[in-house]
């Protein structure tokens, strides 16, 4: 797992002010005008397994008590958004000028079109579980084309009333 300085100082680090931050695991204080480089100095010296501190801390939380997601599974939500948001078809991550350019670790068309797939079931169900019974979620399943847009309408019968 790869960690960017700043995920670093998040994880094995407290921040008391703007500029000034403790270590988590010696209590020690920095001062720092700008970036981490004291930080990770720090780490860098002390602490040579400083990579399986920032993974414990990484799967415990920090200290908002949240977790962040796993580089792969950011990389595979990045992926299906550029896809979506530009109405681009799941072979596009397959060109050699995109995995080229792409920061973003590479994917097949068929895994993209996989999670794709998941997720459109994932809302759709979603969806329709939060709808009133009288609403009906109207899917058309024959449509095929490289370009799925993420569409549910709702019918709503006429003369009916909700309480």
């Amino acid at each position: 797992m790869k960690f960017t300085n700043k995920d670093l100082y998040s994880l094995l680090f407290t921040e008391l002010s703007p500029n000034q931050a403790r270590s988590s695991a010696c209590q020690t204080m920095f001062k720092s005008s700008n970036g981490y480089t004291n930080q990770v100095c720090h780490l860098l010296n002390r602490y040579p397994d400083y990579q399986e501190l920032a993974v414990a801390a990484f799967c415990k939380g920090n200290r908002f008590d949240l977790t962040l997601p796993d580089q792969r599974v950011s990389d595979v939500f990045h992926w299906m958004e550029w896809c979506s948001m530009d109405q681009i078809s799941a072979s596009f991550c397959e060109r050699p000028i995109v995995r080229k350019n792409a920061k973003m670790e590479p994917i097949s068309a068929a895994m993209l079109q996989k999670y794709i797939d998941l997720l459109y079931t994932y809302v759709r169900d979603g969806v329709a579980l939060s709808l009133p019974d009288k609403f009906e979620l109207v899917l058309d399943e024959s449509i095929q084309c490289l370009r799925r847009r993420f569409v549910l309408p709702a019918s709503f019968p006429l003369g009916y009333e909700v309480a």
